[in-house]
């Protein structure tokens, strides 16, 4: 996909994509377009006239079809909510959860299970998931039974995630989230041994740093994940694989 076009306005960025197909074929329709689309043509002429609302549920179900990236996928959703298209529970950027229910999830294989449902033929069995991620079959009937209750995923045979990417919702420390990040470090070092050098990649390094510049350095480091995101999760997904940064001061509070 190009270089998404007006930020502001979802109807517009479908119109543009309507028109940049129709230049590259003269005679391409509507009704094609809404067949690419998996929708009725009357559908997309209202997401066009602005009589029809970009639900979260519609905005994933284009960027499915359209092909979107992680990144452009929640910049549609980014743009549905600054267009202000009187729907005021669409998402900007990730589905955000409450603290207390991130203490639901605070293993780190619930997340590892919403990967998993990104690869194709991805199945809501717990032996498939144990398999896949070495937890126990317990680990993982619990993990799925619990994240369905949640409206997190789908009920069926099909692994599939419902919801937009989850963050958390948390200014202050959280045991639970302090806790999920040691499990992590716990799994990074038990890897070091275990998984082949060509499959895996371990840096550090050490520096002086402004303070004052923390902020700016966690705003690149999220950058940073969302385009490794764009590069690794696509169709062709077959593993489920965690990037993990640390940016912490090695001193004393004391000095």
């Amino acid at each position: 996909m190009d270089e998404m076009k007006n930020p502001n306005n979802p109807a517009a960025f479908l119109a543009e994509e309507l028109e940049t197909r129709k230049k590259r074929n003269p005679g391409y329709s509507l009704r094609a377009f809404a067949k690419s689309l998996d929708m009725s043509p009357a559908q997309v002429s209202q997401l066009l006239n602005g009589k029809r609302n970009f639900t979260p549920a519609m905005l994933s179900k284009l960027s499915e079809a359209l092909r979107l990236s992680p990144k452009e996928e929640r910049e549609l959703i980014t743009q549905a909510a600054l267009a202000k298209s009187s729907i005021e529970s669409v998402a900007i950027k990730k589905h955000k959860i409450k603290e207390d229910e991130f203490q639901l999830i605070a293993q780190w294989y619930h997340f590892a299970i919403l990967s998993l449902s990104k690869i194709k033929n991805a199945k809501a069995d717990s032996y498939w998931i144990s398999h896949r991620l070495g937890i126990t079959v317990n680990e993982a009937r619990e993990a799925l039974a619990r994240m369905t209750r949640m409206g997190v995923l789908a009920e069926g045979k099909e692994l599939k995630q419902i919801v937009e990417p989850i963050s958390v919702v948390s200014e202050t420390p959280s045991r639970a989230i302090q806790q999920y990040h040691r499990r992590i470090l716990h799994l990074a070092a038990d890897k070091i041994e275990s998984v082949p050098v060509e499959k895996r990649d371990y840096s550090a390094m050490t520096m002086a740093a402004d303070p004052t510049k923390i902020d700016q350095a966690r705003k690149i480091i999220e950058k940073f994940q969302d385009e490794m995101a764009d590069v690794l999760q696509n169709k062709n997904a077959k593993e489920v694989y965690v990037i993990s940064c640390q940016l912490f001061p090695l001193e004393s509070e004391r000095k």
